[in-house]
């Protein structure tokens, strides 16, 4: 009990400052199926006689909850994976709160979902013995050891595992790729960019000829960052940034490290931006816009040729709102963007969202039935299950990769809701190719598969600098004037003197305390 008396008030604490999500925002956990149920974390089924484990468990929610009434889902996975299920779903709005009170209570739950992944909290806490070292445990969890080295790296704390991620797709999350207007480039007599120089003429092209009518086209939207860990100036640019080798936010170059400002690419990038600002080839509201959400609804509304999304922003139902503006609308996904040198990249992201993790306070003979049944979850038979639900059901077969459902049927899985209780989805490349038609499903993967060959990495994305969180404002100065820069309100001259103050300031601390804690986790 003394240990929880230590750890339990700091770990309120530091839950009430705030969550930062990892990898994707939106709850998309996938399933598996498989005949076996868990047991030892092999995925071979426990004796006939032994007892479902109960297992209580709080995870984050985005949209409706799935029906406590009768639920035959939830009932096909209790009596498969050999538990009963007590599952707390929070709202996303609420649950920074709500987790804070869980595990405040100390021994409310048997299984927290830390929607933060490894942030700085959660690793002070592990260091206080918030959690159980699940590394001993996780020895035969053969679905779960699918994952990879990336995201293990990605979440080790001094090299052990406290927390259980829930994998996305290490690419193609994010802004990974650029969404064009496709039937824009068909009347144009464009090919889909391959280059940056085409992309450009593309962009000069829709302004010339204002395909939206009126004068309202926009060739390319982007929007304002806020500062915070970023200087900027704008978001919604990773693939031209890459196209001219600027590093992901960080790189190691022999030992030494380089923040991506400090490159001589960097330039070159802002120079590409200024001199499309100055031809109205970027949105004029960019400076002002807010975030990714206003970008991709300029594009939905049929007024912009092109914006930086990712292969989830070319389905079905995003093509159907366009066409409901412009009957002709189509889409495409320029996979990667070369620059001058022929160089192109896509961001290794984390590769999960969220920590499944073990309060201290669980029995350690219990942690081992915990771990089975997120490893029995992230089996093959459980993904399909979180597409299908049961067959006859919640739909009639799963084909190419498809649920195919009558409407009965739909409103069924609609209750129920069969992703949900798949607590640990299936390690899955094409987590982000999410249409429900072939063809365009057949698009998503090759989209990922290309750009899974391109992969740059920041060395230093799991680890946070304490200076830089308590001076959340020490790009914003730099931001602000790279942004004059870009409108030709400036010189290059202030760019660099505030680069210059940076690398000699506040940026010797931020850099040491992330290689300080890089070198203590690759000792």
């Amino acid at each position: 009990m003394k240990a929880k008396q230590i750890w339990l008030p700091v770990l309120a604490a530091a839950l009430s400052m705030g969550t930062v999500l990892a990898g994707c925002g939106k709850e998309d956990a996938a399933g598996s199926s498989a005949t076996q149920q868990p047991g030892a974390a092999t995925g071979q089924a426990p004796a006939a006689s032994a007892a479902p484990t109960s297992i209580k468990a709080m995870t984050i929610l985005f949209g409706n909850p799935p029906t406590t009434d009768n639920n035959k889902a939830k009932e096909d996975i209790e009596k498969r994976g050999n538990v009963k299920l007590d599952i707390t779903f929070v709202p996303s709005e609420a649950y920074k709160d709500k987790l804070s009170v869980a595990i405040s209570a100390g021994d409310s739950y048997d299984l927290l979902l830390l929607d933060g992944g490894k942030d700085d909290k959660f690793t002070s806490l592990v260091k206080m013995g918030a959690f159980h070292d699940l590394t001993p445990y996780l020895k035969n969890a053969d679905n779960i050891n699918k994952l990879d080295e990336n995201v293990w790296s990605n979440v080790r704390v001094q090299g052990k595992i406290y927390g259980i991620p829930r994998p996305r797709g290490l690419y193609g999350g994010g802004e990974a790729n650029i969404i064009i207007r496709k039937d824009w480039l068909d009347k144009y007599g464009l090919a889909v960019p391959k280059t940056l120089d085409e992309f450009t003429k593309a962009l000069e092209t829709f302004k010339k000829n204002d395909p939206a009518g009126g004068g309202k086209t926009v060739p390319l939207t982007l929007y304002a960052t806020d500062g915070i860990g970023s200087p900027g100036p704008f978001g919604g640019i990773m693939p031209i940034s890459f196209a001219y080798e600027v590093p992901y936010t960080w790189k190691l170059d022999g030992g030494k490290v380089i923040r991506d400002f400090q490159t001589p690419e960097y330039k070159n990038y802002l120079d590409w931006l200024k001199d499309a600002w100055s031809k109205g080839l970027i949105d004029k509201d960019a400076p002002v816009l807010k975030g990714q959400a206003q970008m991709r609804n300029k594009f939905q509304a049929g007024v912009a040729g092109a914006f930086v999304g990712n292969v989830s922003d070319y389905t079905e139902d995003n093509l159907a709102k366009m066409r409901q503006v412009d009957p002709n609308a189509d889409i495409a996904v320029v996979d990667l963007l070369e620059g001058p040198t022929g160089k192109s990249g896509v961001a290794v992201i984390s590769g999960y969202y969220g920590l499944w993790a073990i309060p201290t306070s669980v029995p350690k003979d219990k942690v081992q039935k915990i771990v089975d049944f997120l490893n029995f979850t992230a089996s093959e038979e459980n993904y399909v299950f979180s597409k299908t639900g049961i067959i006859g059901v919640h739909s009639s077969e799963f084909k190419n990769g498809i649920a195919v459902m009558n409407e009965e049927q739909k409103k069924q899985a609609d209750l129920d809701k069969p992703s949900q209780f798949v607590l640990q989805n299936k390690v899955d490349p094409y987590v982000y190719a999410t249409s429900k038609d072939e063809e365009i499903l057949k698009k998503q993967k090759a989209t990922l598969d290309v750009i899974s060959k391109a992969g740059v990495v920041n060395p230093f994305l799991s680890y946070n600098s304490p200076t830089a969180a308590k001076n959340p404002d020490s790009y914003k100065k730099m931001g602000a004037v790279m942004t004059k820069y870009v409108l030709g309100e400036t010189q290059w001259a202030d760019v660099q003197k505030e680069i210059d103050a940076w690398t000699s300031g506040v940026g010797v601390q931020i850099t040491k305390e992330l290689l300080d804690q890089y070198n203590e986790d690759h000792k």
